[in-house]
């Protein structure tokens, strides 16, 4: 019954995939979530956001960022959403994405404080998903347009299936794959043609 009920997860997340194509695939999106023993990670809290150093209120992002107001060049989180991360350049790794945000993922911990790490033991252990399907736990892991990321960790089979089911659905607006829900709140390279990604280095 359980692995039925992550089965069911498993084609909802294929339903929401659109037939449209991103029309930058320079600059892709994911949804994910981070679970641990039962709590989702916040991830809309605003030191975990990029938010543009011009901005019209004034107002100075918080934590370390560059010129151009993100904490990593390529890879972040904005519009106050958690739950989709955006890359900006081929190839980048979602560990290098927690690290951005000053968290640390490896193959058998993970840390939102770096000082108190979350590890695998022998009575729980981290997970990952990706689209509903269990893939070893791996920081290198390059996602793809589109992809849905789940990392739990102290979960059973009836848990994981909710949270692949509580996954969002957003990467596509951004990547303007489900035109019928509309246009993707305003950002580089997508939503303004007049700014590039960059290009992958050869």
């Amino acid at each position: 019954m359980r692995r039925l009920f992550i089965a069911l997860a498993v084609l909802s997340l294929a339903a929401c995939r659109q037939a449209a194509v991103n029309p930058d695939p320079n600059h892709t999106h994911a949804d994910f979530a981070v679970w641990i023993d039962g709590q989702q990670i916040d991830f809309d809290r605003p030191e975990y956001m990029s938010d543009h150093i011009d901005d019209p209120d004034g107002a100075e992002p918080e934590g370390p960022h560059d010129d151009a107001g993100h904490k990593h060049p390529y890879l972040h989180l904005h519009d106050s959403n958690g739950a989709v991360v955006h890359r900006h350049k081929p190839g980048l790794t979602l560990g290098e994405f927690f690290d951005s945000i000053g968290m640390e993922m490896t193959a058998t911990c993970f840390a939102v404080d770096p000082r108190m790490p979350v590890c695998t033991t022998d009575d729980k252990r981290w997970r990952m998903f990706v689209n509903g399907e269990e893939w070893p736990i791996d920081p290198t892991y390059a996602f793809s347009d589109l992809d849905a990321i789940l990392l739990t960790y102290g979960s059973d089979d009836d848990a994981i299936a909710k949270q692949l089911d509580a996954l969002t659905h957003d990467a596509c607006l951004y990547s303007r794959t489900c035109p019928e829900r509309g246009e993707p709140p305003a950002e580089g390279c997508v939503a303004d043609p007049a700014v590039p990604c960059v290009a992958p280095e050869e």
